[in-house]
């Protein structure tokens, strides 16, 4: 399962820089910038584990964002490191078809700044646009927006579907966005590359620094909204591989056959609302035959009262591997229980317990039982 790589941006600022330089004198730019943040502080309560090493951390332990490297582990007690970001957000408008949007975080896990979106977008007419630069993988229902925690129910997205190696990609993309009757629809299609230095996702299960590589991707993602009930497909395929540091300067070849497959269905019924998201990632190594069907699903249900939300969830990743020897299957489930606190249109607090079973083959992380309170704000 389960980050973003530093940027070789130049480029695509170059890019903007010309399209800025050639847009006509009399065209009123305009700018508009919001931010977004959390400060979360967790602590695994309980557990057991069969063996408390896993890689270099002690577990029982919980792994909060696999993009990203967070991870509670049983002796650390509170901690705000791991879930801890700010966020800030630049749109620049060069005519009332062209636009740059960027937006740069900060995380406590890395204490570092990283790129996450840097694209021109272009309206080629009312329903079509073209963007290119960097984005979001579309893979996942909350992808654009997984940093705002204030936009979602749960302190974190589900990490049993949230989170491989690469969160982003650098290319293009042809978004559509029309009415159908009383459907109204947004359909995307994309293609590019990442390549993610020194990835956190790797460093969770490999005490060996590890570049990753997903080449070749391509995908496309479909939403259905009427009223009270939202649908979203997704489908992507891409190439994948690996290299060690300071081994091997060359990625593993040849790469890891990717498909991802996906379905969100929600309903909103005003103070009931039930959330449900599932995909299967597969991936084929053609070096040795080695075909892993990684299922993961989730089911949520919540009720809003006033500006509290209580909500529960459950949700489970469970690996199939065709060879035992090769590759041992990770699987757990996950059950949630949140409660969130509105304290204005712009600010909320959470508070969440999640209860992990771990039945991987292998010695992974362990049971556990996890606290976690977040204040998330925009601005």
């Amino acid at each position: 399962m389960k980050r973003s790589s530093k940027i070789k941006f130049l480029g695509f600022s170059l890019t903007a820089f010309s399209v800025a330089v050639v847009t006509p004198l009399h065209a009123e730019v305009s700018y508009s910038f919001n931010g977004f943040g959390t400060i979360a502080a967790g602590k695994v309560l309980s557990g057991n584990v069969t063996d408390p090493n896993f890689v270099s951390y002690k577990c029982p332990c919980f792994i909060t964002d696999y993009n990203n490297g967070g991870i509670y582990e049983r002796n650390d007690g509170w901690s705000i490191q791991e879930e801890t970001r700010l966020g800030a957000q630049l749109n620049i408008n060069f005519t009332d078809r062209l636009s740059l949007v960027t937006q740069v975080m900060a995380r406590a896990v890395d204490s570092e700044f990283s790129l996450e979106w840097a694209y021109l977008s272009y309206d080629l007419t009312d329903k079509f646009t073209i963007q290119a630069g960097r984005k979001r993988i579309p893979l996942y229902y909350y992808s654009e927006f997984q940093d705002v925690g204030f936009a979602y129910i749960w302190l974190r997205p589900p990490q049993a579907l949230y989170g491989w190696e690469a969160s982003n990609y650098n290319g293009a993309n042809l978004r559509y966005t029309d009415n159908f009757t009383n459907w109204s629809v947004t359909a995307n299609l994309y293609a590019g590359s990442e390549t993610v230095d020194d990835a956190p996702y790797n460093a969770l299960y490999d005490t060996v620094p590890q570049d990753s590589k997903w080449d070749k991707i391509r995908g496309m993602d479909i939403e259905l909204n009427r009223d009270w009930f939202t649908a979203r497909l997704i489908y992507m395929t891409s190439e994948n591989s690996t290299t060690e540091r300071p081994d091997s300067n060359a990625f593993y070849s040849p790469p890891t056959d990717q498909t991802v497959l996906g379905l969100s269905l929600n309903a909103d019924f005003g103070d009931w609302f039930i959330l449900s998201e599932m995909n299967l990632n597969k991936r084929e190594d053609k070096a040795d035959g080695l075909v892993i069907r990684s299922p993961a699903s989730m089911l949520g249900v919540g009720y809003r009262y006033g500006k509290w939300t209580p909500f529960v969830s459950w949700s489970r990743f469970w690996d199939k591997s065709n060879d035992l020897e090769l590759y041992e299957p990770e699987r757990f489930t996950d059950t949630s229980f949140t409660l969130r606190y509105d304290i204005n249109s712009s600010s909320s607090i959470k508070t969440q317990l999640n209860r992990i079973k771990d039945k991987s083959l292998y010695n992974f992380v362990g049971d556990s039982t996890v606290a976690a309170i977040s204040y998330d704000f925009i601005f």
